[in-house]
Order: structure tokens, then C-alpha cells, then sequence
């Protein structure tokens, strides 16, 4: 049953996270573009790190103060398995091809990136360990205070993608938002999605650098039977792994529920 006073709870906590997290980029932009006066390649680094530590440090002190407590991320030295690591590459790969079609109806990505070594340090080092830190480790556990697994996976890959700004980039980081906080879980570790999220977003840079930027998946492919076979086999690659992971959620649910009863029981 859906808790409803926690589900409006975690949707104000959302949007609070939202205005805190345009806030810091705000400042950010401002410092940097006061210091270098144009948005450089380095410029481009540090108003990303300030960015990410200025919304890290007030997530926390949100959670801090909204709940008395914060809560630890996990960093278990499960999330460093090869298996994991593989599987969740495949799936998203498979979920870039399956949203393919969506760039051919909603406009394209138009951001532009100084082009630089700090861009891509910022871009495939630092934008996931900040990035997953603050959604994974530090909204999750928010969100997870007021519902379940699923809810707050749901809620942290919805403020993932809101704060992308970009139509297509919205959905894409909704849907493998979801996917991270799957490994998280799973995993018992920040791990996992960090490295998934460093190969993802070496992916999508790589294909801005070799000039693919506006060629999507579809489009590299060509036509015919092999678009067709890849097409099909990627779609149900995500069906069946979604299939699993919100079924690996509701477990989670009613595991923590099961507890919650037991200690009841035990306090009686």
C-alpha cells in the first residue's frame, strides 16, 4: 500500500533538492566566470567541482536536518565485480539503442562542452563519483526514509534527469538513473554505478569526439535486417531486465517490511 504522507513528503524533498541543486550552479557560474570571464576548458572543471561539492554539502545538511540523521552510503568491495560491471555495460548499451527513436521526435542535445583534457576529466571521472554520490548515496537514502526501494530509486532517477535540463537527456538519465540505483542495491555498494556511470558517459563523449554527436544509434546502425535483429534484441534485453529489477525491489520491500514486523514482535 502506498504510503501517502510519506509519498508527499518525499515529492516536497524533491523539489527542494531541485532549487538547491539550481542554486549551486548558480554560484558556481558566477565565481568562475568572475575569475576566468569566459568559460574555459579548466573553467569548465571547477565550476562543474564547485557545483557538485556546494549540492553535496547541502543534500547532506538537508538530510541531516530533515531527519536528525545521515544516513551512511554504502562502499562494500562487492560493487568492484566484473559481472556486474559487464551486465550493467550491456543493459546500457541496450537502453541507448532501445530510446533511440525518441531523437528523432524530441529535440536533440544542443549543450556544448569546451573541448579540452579538464572537460573530460570533468565529464568521465568527476561527473560520476559526484553525481552518484549525491543521488545514489545521499537522495536515496533520503527518499528510502519515507518509502520503499522502489520509490526512492524512482525519485532519485526522476531528480537525475530533471536537472539535465535537455528533453532526451532527461528520459535517458530517468531510465538509467534507475539502473544505477538497481546496482546500489543490489550491490550493497556506491561502487557499482559509479563505474557503470564512468562507462556510460566515457561512451557518449567518446561518440561527441569522433563527431556521432548527431548520429543516433539508429542512424550508425543503417537499415535493414541488422537494425532490425539489434533493435529486437536490445528491447528485450531492457524488458527483461527491468522485469528484475523491479521485481528485485519488491523483494527488498517486504524483506525490510518482514524486519520492521519481527522487531514489533520482539518490543511486545
Amino acid at each position: 500500500m502506498l504510503n501517502m504522507r510519506g509519498f508527499v513528503k518525499n515529492i516536497a524533498l524533491l523539489l527542494i533538492f531541485v532549487v538547491l541543486f539550481g542554486m549551486t550552479q548558480i554560484v558556481a557560474t558566477m565565481v568562475v566566470v568572475n575569475t576566468y570571464g569566459t568559460m574555459t576548458d579548466v573553467g569548465f572543471m571547477l565550476t562543474y567541482f564547485i557545483a557538485m561539492l556546494l549540492c553535496y554539502i547541502a543534500v547532506t545538511i538537508m538530510e541531516r536536518y530533515t531527519f536528525g540523521r545521515v544516513a551512511p552510503i554504502e562502499n562494500s568491495k562487492r560493487g568492484f565485480n566484473p559481472v556486474t560491471i559487464l551486465t550493467g555495460v550491456v543493459l546500457l548499451i541496450a537502453i541507448s539503442i532501445v530510446l533511440a527513436p525518441l531523437s528523432e521526435v524530441l529535440p536533440a542535445d544542443r549543450r556544448t562542452l569546451p573541448e579540452g583534457t579538464f572537460t573530460l576529466i570533468s565529464v568521465v571521472i568527476l561527473a560520476p563519483i559526484f553525481e552518484e554520490m549525491i543521488f545514489r548515496g545521499r537522495l536515496y537514502n533520503i527518499f528510502h526514509h519515507n518509502g520503499s526501494p522502489l520509490t526512492a530509486a524512482s525519485l532519485s532517477a526522476l531528480a537525475f534527469g530533471m536537472v539535465h535540463l535537455e528533453p532526451i537527456v532527461i528520459i535517458e538519465a530517468l531510465v538509467v538513473g534507475v539502473v544505477f540505483s538497481y546496482f546500489y542495491i543490489v550491490r550493497c555498494s556506491i561502487i557499482a554505478p559509479i563505474i557503470l556511470h564512468m562507462c556510460n558517459n566515457a561512451l557518449a563523449y567518446a561518440l561527441l569526439v569522433l563527431s556521432y554527436r548527431d548520429e543516433s544509434f539508429m542512424e550508425l546502425l543503417g537499415e535493414g535486417m541488422k537494425l532490425t535483429v539489434v533493435y529486437a534484441t536490445s528491447a528485450v534485453i531492457v524488458v527483461a531486465c527491468f522485469a528484475i529489477i523491479i521485481r528485485r525491489m519488491l523483494v527488498e520491500r517486504r524483506n525490510e517490511r518482514r524486519v520492521v514486523e519481527e522487531e514489533e514482535e520482539i518490543d511486545e
